[in-house]
């Protein structure tokens, strides 16, 4: 009975590396631009970010995103601009154009943790506003709420600098960001040659399994990606980045396959303190940022943690909760809402202004095709309240 015992459990043994474990996926949501604050002088008029924040709390803002994040394993946003509470702080005006400088409250950090975001990217044109002690004051201010930060301005010389590295289940991605002009393309001091290096060498010495490239820059307003987007797409693909997330265009743009991983170029803002009005009229033309995307991927892994492939579904949403009337200058309620029906139509429309889809693609083929037939279906529907969504085909790894 011994003998036959020990044999029963040599025979288990013997099996357990033909076991397959089950896959591990990790789940990231992505936003657009979030401004907690504004620019400072306006900070006392009634429809200011600081006086919406005073009358509704922290939870207002992100009220109708509360439960999806908190679905995810990691919401990621821009957060542009400066978390201070030194009111003497003077904002850095030298090679700084134009005149917004955006700051609020430290503990408008509760505008995140209320409503599951726990990763933010400083990498872009508003976290130096204040300076040096406006960026060291901003990133304290994230680490006591408990909120993730990464990016790279300087090469990593500074400790204003870090990559994310996640890990869920033994699995581990790396998140990286930068903003344009910390780039400095073609330059062996630029950000972009450094991070061509670190990607690259955190995919070969396994030290993440996949790696996520995030990129600000871009023309703002404008409808068509620039050299900006696809020159940083096409070195961090190049290093070997799974997926590139761009924004700082303040409007939607579209994106691109390319290689099995996906790449797009501007999800627009999402809750935006720095625009007190949702619609402008300026001349004879109707300045829209309202239109936004939010893009949820899942990346999927073997049981040996080796990349496996990804899978992104686009959300088409709305910088503020009240549609716009007319041609009238519009208040920003600074609370983002999921659209659908003629809306979220427009949202997939804009995205194919910039799409210039190469049709001897397949897969680029299939996208457009999945894009127009959703835009048609959501243009036909008589509501635009509530969600919509566009799953798109699992990309597995070449």
């Amino acid at each position: 009975m011994r003998s036959l015992r020990l044999l029963l459990i040599l025979c288990a043994l013997a099996l357990l590396p033909c076991l397959a474990l089950a896959d591990t996926t990790i789940t990231l949501t992505f936003t657009g631009d979030v401004t907690l604050g504004g620019e400072e002088y306006r900070a006392g008029e009634p429809d200011s970010f600081a006086s919406v924040y005073e009358r509704e709390g922290p939870e207002y803002f992100l009220k109708n995103f509360a439960d999806f994040f908190a679905e995810d394993d990691l919401t990621v946003i821009n957060l542009e601009g400066v978390l201070t509470d030194n009111d003497s702080l003077p904002p850095v005006q030298e090679g700084k154009l134009g005149s917004y400088f955006f700051k609020g409250k430290t503990e408008y950090t509760s505008v995140l943790t209320s409503s599951s975001v726990e990763a933010v990217t400083i990498a872009n044109n508003h976290t130096w506003d204040y300076g040096e002690q406006g960026v060291r004051d901003t990133i304290a201010a994230l680490e006591a709420a408990g909120v993730a930060w990464f990016g790279t301005n300087n090469r990593h010389t500074t400790d204003t600098e870090r990559f994310l590295f996640f890990e869920k289940d033994g699995v581990t991605i790396c998140l990286v960001s930068v903003y344009w002009e910390d780039y400095l393309q073609g330059q062996p001091e630029g950000c972009g040659a450094f991070l061509a290096q670190e990607i690259a060498r955190i995919k070969q010495s396994g030290e993440a399994s996949a790696v996520i490239a995030v990129f600000h820059g871009g023309q703002e307003y404008g409808r068509h990606r620039s050299g900006p987007q696809t020159v940083f797409t096409k070195m961090a693909m190049k290093a070997g980045a799974d997926l590139v997330i761009c924004h700082h265009a303040h409007v939607v743009m579209g994106m691109d396959v390319i290689g099995n991983r996906s790449a797009v170029y501007s999800l627009g803002n999402f809750c935006f303190g720095g625009n007190r009005y949702a619609y402008q009229t300026r001349g004879d033309k109707v300045q829209d940022a309202a239109p936004a995307l939010v893009v949820r991927a899942v990346l999927t892994f073997d049981d040996q943690g080796v990349y496996k492939g990804q899978q992104l579904t686009l959300y088409p949403v709305q910088t503020t909760s009240v549609d716009r009337v007319g041609r009238e200058n519009q208040p920003n309620t600074y609370q983002p809402k999921f659209v659908t029906g003629r809306l979220g139509a427009n949202v997939l429309r804009l995205m194919q202004v910039d799409m210039n889809y190469d049709l001897k693609n397949a897969q680029n083929k299939a996208l457009k095709q999945l894009v127009t037939e959703k835009e048609k279906e959501l243009a036909a529907m008589d509501s635009s309240e509530g969600m919509s969504s566009l799953t798109l085909p699992f990309l597995p790894a070449e």
